[in-house]
């Protein structure tokens, strides 16, 4: 009943839009003035681009050009479509008839925007080892709270809610960093991962300043910042802003700044002193990182972790493997450190909650400390949709002991795999490049606006109602037979691993027309990807998959749009090209 309600009432507004349109292009042809030049005016052209798919009305078009009549089942998924497509367009043009006069933060004109504390990486790749070539590791950890966190000042990351400040406290959070240097004397390479929903790119910016005279004096070639993008930490995004206060006061806020030329603090879910704390911790974290480096081997292994891993979206592609790369050093007094990778979301205490906790990976470290006498490290691959599957996990536990066993499940698997390991040749290159995405969501350009999410935007028009985000894309490699891509945000697998879905089966029935990141590297090396590294972009889908902010997936409501895929995509492609 209520499919056949949808179709309904999809028909007649589908038909009343489509009648106001036509009203519109026949008065525009029937009403407009002469022209005065000896041009002509190509109503035609401009019908065409007011009526394509990549318009504000593509919502509506786009599945319209797509209705199925196979049978009544697939008739009505169509039409279901077609609705979510006329509210989407409702929605983008209510909220940006809003964001064209919403008083607005001041977003860098792109033409006048510098780059400030961007690692370009290494000039040179090798293709082999430097002769005497050798790792060197560094490894250091440190807490990133400050005991206030309960003082009602501290927002939890994780979900949009009106006043979700922290009521308790579980667990830590940490900033665990890694240097590491393949011994060419092109410089170490710095990873640091931060137990944390999100870091913007300006924020990463921030830790990289404060270590310009650190970096240049011991010829670093690269800092890197990830987060594990636990949905139960202190807010160090934005995103969890109290929203009523935010809309209220930021605005007026806004305009103060542009008219005083001041710089008034807007409501975000950032606490400036766990900010500033943070900020402290991970630079001096990574100090101690490059201090502590010490000679040894690297190994490279893969633990098959299917049974832990829920996979939420079609296509069902991903990277079922925990990675680890295992730094053995020279001296037996020293421990061993484990950098791990793998693609499962940080949400065992829901994304709803207010208290805070380090989620599975606090709980993996705890075992492997304990069990293998190894320094812990991990960070996220392509997890857009991946989750936890706690089936092996018993019902009816404590809170909180879930996620305790779960994160003591996969360490005791990769302690007691037997999955071969192999050397990795001491050979370390990486490069980056800086890319735009555009932001075509709507809702995200006005939290933008208000200055509830922190990324660097630039402006292309005047009102700012054309928002990029500026953000940057790595690509490593590690020995002779392992690919790294550094990516900014939550990637679809399947545009690192291939397998997206195709224009039959496609939100959009539109083809994806990219090779993958993998195809990219070449098959003799291995792909990895470390997500959300040096930003927080949010979900970084297909172009054909994006679906409506309504349709009953939540991963489209955090996008910058319908653009992420194909503008990341691109960009990688750019850098292996400037490699070869």
């Amino acid at each position: 009943m209520k499919k056949v309600l949808a179709i309904i009432l999809s028909l007649v507004m589908v038909l009343t839009c489509s009648g106001i349109a036509v009203f519109a292009q026949d008065s525009a042809v029937e009403e407009a003035p002469a022209p005065e030049t000896s041009e002509s005016i190509d109503i035609g052209a401009i019908a065409a681009d007011l009526f394509s798919t990549d318009s504000a009305l593509g919502h509506v078009i786009r599945p319209l050009t797509h209705i199925n009549f196979s049978s009544t089942e697939a008739f009505g998924d169509s039409m279901i479509k077609v609705l979510y497509g006329v509210v989407d367009l409702l929605i983008d043009a209510i909220v940006g008839a809003i964001n064209i006069v919403a008083p607005s933060k001041e977003f860098i004109d792109c033409e006048n925007y510098e780059t400030e504390n961007f690692y370009y990486g290494h000039e040179e790749f090798l293709t082999e080892p430097a002769e005497g070539a050798q790792w060197s590791l560094g490894y250091s950890s440190a807490s990133i709270q400050t005991g206030d966190e309960l003082d009602g000042s501290h927002y939890v990351g994780g979900s949009l809610d009106l006043d979700k400040y922290a009521t308790a406290i579980m667990d830590d959070q940490r900033v665990r960093v890694i240097s590491l240097d393949d011994g060419s004397g092109r410089g170490a390479v710095v990873f640091a991962c931060i137990d944390a929903f999100g870091l913007a790119l300006p924020d990463v910016r921030e830790i990289r300043q404060r270590l310009v005279y650190f970096a240049e004096a011991n010829g670093i070639a690269s800092i890197n910042v990830s987060v594990l993008h636990q949905h139960s930490c202190v807010d160090t995004y934005g995103m969890n802003a109290p929203l009523l206060k935010a809309i209220a006061v930021n605005p007026l806020a806004n305009i103060y700044n542009k008219f005083a030329d001041n710089d008034i603090e807007l409501i975000t879910g950032k606490n400036q002193a766990f900010m500033d704390n943070l900020f402290m911790v991970t630079t001096k974290a990574i100090r101690e990182a490059y201090e502590n480096m010490e000679t040894g081997k690297l190994y490279f292994s893969e633990t098959d972790v299917t049974e832990f891993i829920r996979e939420k979206r079609e296509p069902i592609t991903c990277d079922w493997d925990l990675n680890r790369l295992r730094f053995v050093p020279d001296s037996d007094a020293s421990r061993e450190t484990w950098l791990f990778n793998g693609p499962i979301h940080c949400v065992g205490a829901g994304a709803g909650g207010t208290d805070i906790t380090g989620d599975y990976p606090y709980y993996m470290e705890q075992y492997i400390n304990e069990h293998a006498n190894a320094n812990f490290m991990l960070i996220l691959g392509a997890e857009l949709a991946i989750s936890s599957d706690y089936t092996l996990i018993p019902d009816n536990l404590a809170p909180f002991e879930d996620i305790k066993l779960y994160g003591e499940a996969l360490a005791k698997k990769v302690i007691e795999t037997n999955a071969p390991e192999t050397e990795v040749e001491p050979l370390l290159n990486i490069r980056f490049r800086e890319y735009e995405i555009p932001v075509t969501n709507q809702i995200l350009v006005f939290a933008a606006k208000m200055g509830i999410v922190t990324n660097l935007a630039v402006k292309h028009n005047a009102l700012g109602t054309e928002v990029a985000v500026i953000t940057e894309m790595g690509y490593m490699e590690l020995g002779e037979n392992l690919a790294v891509a550094l990516v900014p945000g939550e990637l679809e697998p399947s545009i690192a691993y291939g397998g997206a879905l195709d224009e039959t089966n496609s939100y959009r029935n539109e083809p994806w027309e990219y090779a993958s990141m993998q195809e990219m590297v070449g098959e003799d090396r291995e792909l990895l990807v470390f997500g959300i590294t040096n930003d927080q972009v949010g979900y970084i889908l297909t172009d054909n998959d994006y679906s409506s902010i309504i349709s009953g997936v939540n991963e489209e409501i955090v996008a910058t749009g319908d653009k992420a895929g194909s503008t990341t995509i691109v960009a990688f492609e750019e850098l292996i090209e400037s490699i070869r």
